[in-house]
């Protein structure tokens, strides 16, 4: 049986990453028939932990080593403490040693990710192990599209090493593509696998009738334009009484939450403006099921996860372009011009009227899975001789 290992670096695994790449990944890679393991600092998942994955843990869970927005790429001080992380470097190497897998997945959010993998090169060569190493990187590259001087010119340093150390490279979309391939020695390692949604979210259920109730699912801070989605749906909620808006997602911003609730007041919508709380796997494709229309209105995103987990579920989406909408335009998705309260109360109108009409009946092209994901990594792997 061929050995998959995924490694996140310092990542504190809870119950919603199952949902997200970070789980479905390793779920896939099973489901594909493949023996799988995986590094995190810690596992707070229970949950996660009955997916017959071999689980590791090195313990090393501290924020002095990854900078709060690392995709911004270069926080000197928490990226030294990084690579001089000594006790992160022999636990992880020990375990890939034990493991010795046939592909091995690394996030690219530890600059000591390629010293390990480096050194555990020199292991393979000299007792003749072949293992295809695969870089994912965990950001679009928005963040560097505008980067200049110094910082630039270090970071496109790192990333040249980076694809001498690994055989694959993988983003997201085509927008990380474009930014990621102008970096010197990238563009040859570099392949577009995107996100997707768990076999839950792909299962043919969808309603021949639609609850009038549009949801948006995200955290609650100011990035995801949760402000312009109320105002939105404030300027049409008079001409659709029986509509509601759902909003599900922690609140990770208390004074941003607050705005938004006198913002909610303002309108007189209490009752038909609700936020939720952040809900799992279960509870969201209950709320998927009973939703027409789903909205993003994020200023940046790097995937929107939760966007393709809409489509899938056979909701009516609108979103902002964040996060490569363009990629998902295959998926009848509804892409504003502007992302303004303005524009976006016209776009929900017109959703309106599509699910009130019965003109709107879902979509018809398939998403893929990530056990389909997981294939199409091994026949990488397999035509690169692994």
């Amino acid at each position: 049986m061929v050995k998959f290992l995924l490694y996140l670096p310092y990542s504190e695994f809870i119950d919603s990453y199952e949902q997200k790449a970070l789980g479905g990944i390793p779920i896939g890679f099973v489901q594909a028939g493949f023996d799988t393991s995986l590094i995190v600092g810690i596992m707070k998942s229970n949950k996660f932990r009955k997916n017959n994955i071999r689980i590791y843990e090195t313990g090393n869970l501290d924020e002095r080593y990854i900078p709060e927005n690392h995709s911004a790429g270069m926080s000197i001080l928490p990226r030294l403490l990084n690579f001089f992380n000594f006790s992160e470097y022999r636990k992880v190497l020990k375990i890939i040693k034990k493991e010795k897998p046939d592909i091995m997945m690394a996030y690219n959010n530890s600059t000591l990710t390629w010293l390990i993998i480096w050194r555990y090169q020199l292991y393979c060569k000299f007792h003749k192990i072949q293992t295809k190493f695969i870089l994912k990187l965990d950001n679009d590259g928005t963040d560097l599209k505008n980067m200049e001087g110094m910082r630039k010119i270090a970071l496109k340093s790192y990333y040249k090493l980076l694809s001498r150390i690994f055989d694959d490279i993988i983003t997201e979309t085509s927008c990380g593509y474009q930014v990621f391939s102008k970096f010197p020695g990238v563009k040859t390692k570099l392949k577009i696998v995107p996100n997707t949604v768990f076999d839950d979210f792909l299962i043919d259920n969808y309603r021949k009738e639609w609850d009038k109730i549009i949801i948006n699912v995200s955290r609650i801070t100011p990035v995801k334009g949760i402000d312009k989605l109320i105002k939105s749906f404030g300027q049409i909620a008079g001409g659709y009484p029986d509509w509601s808006l759902h909003i599900i997602g922690p609140i990770n911003d208390k004074e941003y939450f607050t705005s938004l609730m006198k913002l909610v007041n303002s309108y007189d919508l209490e009752k038909r403006i609700i936020f939720t709380g952040e809900k799992n796997r279960e509870q969201l494709i209950e709320i998927y099921n009973h939703a027409s229309i789903y909205c993003l209105f994020s200023e940046h995103e790097s995937f929107a996860i939760s966007r393709l987990e809409a489509i899938a579920m056979g909701l009516y989406v609108i979103t902002t372009p964040a996060g490569c909408a363009d990629d998902i335009v295959k998926y009848g998705v509804h892409i504003m011009k502007e992302n303004t309260p303005e524009c976006g109360s016209k776009y929900m109108e017109e959703g309106i009227i599509s699910i009130e009409s019965g003109t709107f009946l879902g979509n018809s092209n398939t998403i893929p899975s990530y056990r389909d994901i997981a294939r199409e990594i091994a026949d990488t792997a397999e035509n690169n001789n692994v």
